[in-house]
């Protein structure tokens, strides 16, 4: 019985707790590493010597770390858990569109033109706002090349 409600008490303290990771991969040349993956800061990388992988934070911060024949550690401290949900919105921008039809899109909707999302804050503004995602996506690819992400080396 001790061990049933040792148990409960970490599934509730625990269970709908959303931990975000710190960085999440914008580009790749390693293959096995996808567009979209979390890294924490600090974490070790199994990434080879002349490959390399362009990281984001919920800030917008871009880094480049390169791989080495002992991989790579991911830099940084941190974040705080107030970043999460901000994390989590620029993960799913970053992750490739769903496949395939959707439905209940709006069609004409009221979404910002993407050329005028130039700040991360009006680009993950935009992606909350329904029917704008794909707006957002775009948005956040220009983002990301203005900002020195180079597209050409991604593995999705």
């Amino acid at each position: 019985m001790r061990k049933l409600m040792i148990a409960a008490a970490f599934s509730l303290a625990f269970g709908g707790v959303a931990v975000a990771s710190d960085y999440i991969v914008v580009t790749s040349s390693d293959p096995a590493i996808k567009r979209g993956q979390a890294f924490d800061a600090g974490a070790k990388v199994a990434l080879g010597a002349g490959k390399s992988l362009t990281l984001m934070r919920a800030s917008g911060e871009l880094v480049t770390v390169r791989g080495a024949a002992a991989g790579a550690t991911i830099p940084g401290a941190k974040l705080a858990a107030a970043d999460a949900a901000r994390f989590e919105a620029i993960r799913s921008l970053v992750q490739p569109p769903p496949e395939g039809r959707t439905f209940g899109a709006r069609r004409g909707g009221i979404c910002q033109p993407a050329e005028t999302l130039v700040t991360l804050d009006q680009i993950v503004a935009a992606s909350e706002q329904s029917g704008c995602k794909s707006v957002a996506r775009q948005a956040l690819e220009a983002y990301l090349a203005k900002n020195g992400a180079v597209a050409e080396t991604q593995h999705n």
